[in-house]
């Protein structure tokens, strides 16, 4: 069992030098080893002092996951929390905090001195008009857990709502831990607790037990998924929508290429609930254009008494679910457009690109080529040349490499003489990387219920023809 424990007296000592000499050079970015509490052997810790969201908008989910300062060792895979100063900075929310570890045992002068040049370097990376004045008022943060709550609290989640968090990891790990036949009374005990937040809490744990193919937790997890969905009332609400969701998606498949306008404004009127409703709007939205919008009028003014009444409200629901998505598409534009201003001001595109690789997507590629055609219209070559890197750039980065791409040729073909005749054209790409993958997949599929025995099949005969 993997264990994370605060960072023991007996290795402060020797760490708070090492740190001291690291922080002295300017590395904010140090690595320091420890001795394991467990089983003496050696753990490596790679620690991070400066969390700055404008050069690292990715620094403050690092910082509250727990994924920086931990020691780990890798004999017995215990954790350490590594106790080690710490500046944040948020300049969306003007947020400058600075904390110190007590544990290290130095004086404020030394502290002062020690977290000096990290505020300078944050501070001097800022462009002049963006330097304000609650830069020259860094707040002191006195413990860690004083320092994380500050930086929730900047998000709008007080310490009233960690609690009830809090309340609701206990009650997930009582579930978790609880006999099969406890599981109903305990959720009818606790229903109170059982909202929203709980129900995210809980497929963040089946999610990652799907990932990682853990049986074992999946068992144990179905029984208390089963209780939460059929026993309390959120959870009645969510089958109820996730079963009309799916029916939505259903029946959109369904008409396949007799979906247009008129078949799509069937499903709409006939719509069971809003959430078959939002299903489908968010899946054919393109489709509800004016032409629709006409189309639904003429059907509400055709249509009296309650007819007239329902669609009436189904075209005011539409109307705004389709509001909502558009200002969710324009703010999300908003967003790459802003990386994108971000990347050009960088020298290094290739670099820039991988610090906000999270942000490159279908909207971001949208926005780099409008830019480019803007670029090129208006005879600004200079600009035009960064941009048009930015997109080979991306190509480069995002294409698969010639193993995946004849992989991905010879599942194409369903002749086997043909499969046979294109890898032997291909021998050089036969390399210990392609026979990994191969047999990387095979295992992979073979776990998975869904897969297609046909697919599984031909990686097979690939994998024969490699021998």
């Amino acid at each position: 069992m993997t264990v994370i424990a605060e960072p023991s007296a007996g290795n402060l000592a020797e760490f708070g030098i090492i740190l001291q000499i690291n922080l002295m050079k300017g590395a904010f970015m140090a690595q320091t080893t420890t001795p394991c509490p467990r089983c003496h052997q050696q753990m490596i810790a790679d620690v991070q002092q400066v969390f700055d969201l404008f050069q690292d908008p990715a620094a403050k989910e690092r910082l509250l996951s727990g994924q920086v300062n931990v020691a780990v060792c890798p004999s017995c895979g215990y954790q350490s929390a590594v106790g080690v100063p710490v500046v944040y900075h948020d300049p969306e929310k003007e947020l400058f905090l600075t904390y110190f570890p007590s544990e290290l045992g130095l004086p404020i002068n030394e502290q002062e001195r020690i977290l000096g040049p990290m505020i300078t370097q944050v501070v001097n990376r800022l462009p002049p008009e963006k330097k304000k004045g609650y830069l020259l008022r860094p707040q002191s943060m006195l413990t860690y857990d004083t320092l994380i709550e500050k930086i929730l609290e900047a998000d709008g989640i007080t310490k009233e709502m960690i609690k009830d968090q809090e309340k609701k990891i206990a009650l997930l790990r009582r579930l978790l831990t609880s006999p099969e036949d406890r599981i109903a009374e305990i959720i009818k005990q606790e229903e109170s607790l059982i909202d929203q937040s709980f129900f995210a809490l809980f497929s963040n744990v089946q999610n990652s037990a799907v990932q990682s193919r853990d049986e074992k937790v999946l068992a144990v997890l179905k029984p208390i998924q089963d209780a939460l969905l059929n026993q309390t009332v959120y959870g009645r609400e969510v089958k109820a929508r996730a079963e009309s969701t799916q029916k939505a998606i259903q029946d959109i498949q369904d008409l396949g290429e007799q979906l247009n306008r008129d078949s799509l404004l069937n499903l709409v009127l006939n719509a069971p609930d809003d959430s078959y409703l939002q299903t489908l709007t968010g899946l054919a939205r393109n489709g509800m254009d004016y032409e629709f919008f006409s189309k639904l009028s003429a059907r509400i003014q055709a249509a009296e008494g309650e007819d007239n009444k329902k669609y009436s409200e189904i075209r005011e629901k539409l109307l705004n679910l389709t509001k909502k998505i558009d200002q969710a598409v324009a703010e999300q534009m908003q967003l790459r457009k802003k990386v994108f201003d971000e990347i050009m001001k960088e020298d290094d595109i290739e670099q820039s690109l991988l610090k906000y690789a999270r942000a490159i997507d279908d909207s971001f590629l949208v926005i780099v080529k409008t830019e480019l055609q803007n670029a090129r219209k208006n005879g600004d070559f200079m600009r035009s040349g960064k941009i048009q890197k930015i997109l080979d750039t991306v190509e480069k980065m995002t294409k698969p490499s010639p193993e995946v791409e004849l992989l991905e040729d010879l599942l194409s073909k369903t002749d086997e003489a043909e499969v046979e005749a294109a890898f032997h054209e291909n021998q050089a790409l036969v390399n210990d990387e392609f026979k990994a993958m191969l047999g990387s997949l095979i295992q992979e599929l073979s776990k998975t219920q869904e897969a297609d025995p046909e697919i599984i099949a031909r990686i097979r005969f690939i994998q024969k023809l490699t021998e």
